[in-house]
């Protein structure tokens, strides 16, 4: 017997374990059967305002159908079609930056007179897909976060490049209305979970967490109430993965605990494994993560650098909102210094100060990484390629597999 498992995430990560899952479950005999992909079940955030999606969202008014889109790719069996899928214009008209799959799943959707789930189960024939890609939610929400010194900033894509530096306190949402942000009033708002996510969840052998962006793509699954009561009733198996890179304006500086910590101060969720990785990534790959976010920090110095002289030059009635600037400036120093350590970039995870075992969680480590090429994130005209680290989706998928047989419960089922 297979077991029925359920992912949480979105973006990249949740599609490189999907194309693992996938890839081992095609190795797999009739004798061995670990996975059963017909009963996999991908629970995706549907935060994404930024690039096509948030074109199409204003546009049209509707879901964003990025991170959908780029699943039902990972588990598509047509592989022509799926090609086709992803292909994205590269026009300087109204097409640039769209791909086929954005358009269609649009398409299908006011089809289907705004309805996002037979969109997704019509694509999902096209493309012959295995397995159900399940919306969080069916709300049309802004996910916001709230920092350390209590500043809002609303919009997913606005968040990890935001100018104000403060460490994410945590994030939550706020209505969506005809392809706008509605601020929320004094009520505080409830965001709804999708019922099909709920039952996934509870009827799960498995319930897998990341890897992904942490405040961006597990955690607006995480806010919704009706996601985190399915998990805490579920008697699946619940295991985070955790990623292997910082991201910055989310999670920098953070090591594992701290990424575990996040998650459990969210959502009061039980958590029996952490799939950490212990391979240390190429030191020439780890200084272009440092020169990224270097540049990044320095230009943000250089502009407020030039909001204060501008200031000056009007008059002098600005001081005190110049001597403000030069506060941020010299904190922004400060962090530029801590940004330079190559450190402080990849997450680690040392047994003698990071006791989750203590917490009745079992760590798990592994070489799950590889370096690999991506164009920059928005420049489908030509943008800058860079070498990355990500998780490998055949070696995270294997030590999964390793886990589900070791661990008691999971061995009788399968």
């Amino acid at each position: 017997m297979s077991l029925k498992i359920a992912c949480i995430g979105g973006g990249s990560g949740l599609s490189a374990l999907l194309s693992g899952i996938k890839y081992y479950a095609n190795l797999e005999t009739d004798n061995e059967k670990v996975i059963d992909l017909d009963s996999l079940a991908a629970i995706v955030t549907v935060s994404d305002d930024g690039g096509s999606s948030g074109r199409l969202i204003e546009e049209f008014d509707v879901l964003p159908p990025g991170d959908i889109r780029r699943l039902l790719w990972t588990l598509s069996d047509a592989d022509e079609l799926a090609g086709l899928w992803e292909y994205r214009f590269s026009s300087n008209g109204d097409l640039g930056g769209h791909t086929i799959g954005n358009l269609l799943l649009t398409a299908l959707t006011e089809q289907f007179k705004g309805n996002f789930p037979k969109a997704i189960q019509a694509a999902s024939r096209l493309l012959a897909v295995r397995g159900q890609i399940i919306p969080v939610t069916l709300d049309y929400t802004v996910l916001c976060a709230e920092l350390a010194n209590g500043e809002i900033v609303r919009g997913e894509s606005t968040i990890p490049i935001r100018e104000n530096r403060e460490p994410i306190k945590r994030v939550f949402f706020e209505p969506r209305e005809n392809g706008k942000t509605h601020h929320a009033s004094d009520e505080v708002y409830e965001c709804q979970a999708h019922e099909t996510a709920m039952e996934a969840l509870v009827n799960a052998d498995v319930i897998i967490i990341g890897p992904g962006s942490l405040y961006t793509s597990i955690m607006p699954n995480l806010v919704i109430k009706g996601i985190v009561e399915a998990i805490q009733r579920s008697n699946a198996v619940k295991v985070y993965v955790c990623n292997v890179m910082t991201q910055p304006g989310e999670t920098d500086g953070y090591a594992v605990t701290d990424h575990v910590n996040a998650i459990l101060d969210h959502a009061k969720i039980p958590i029996d494994y952490v799939l950490v990785n212990n391979q240390p990534a190429p030191q020439e790959i780890m200084q272009g993560y440092v020169r990224n976010e270097l540049v990044s920090q320095l230009t943000r110095i250089r502009t407020l650098s030039d909001e204060g002289l501008s200031k000056l030059a009007e008059d002098t009635e600005h001081l005190k909102e110049v001597l403000d600037l030069a506060k941020d400036i010299s904190t922004l120093s400060v962090e530029t210094m801590q940004v330079a350590d190559a450190s402080k970039v990849q997450v680690s995870y040392n047994r003698e100060q990071e006791r989750l075992e203590e917490e009745g969680i079992t760590v798990v480590e592994a070489d799950l990484i590889r370096d690999m090429v991506v164009t920059e994130i928005g420049t489908w005209l030509g943008g800058e390629q860079m070498n990355v680290i990500r998780h490998d989706p055949e070696k995270l998928v294997m030590n999964l597999v390793n886990i589900f047989k070791n661990h008691p419960k999971l061995s009788e089922v399968i």
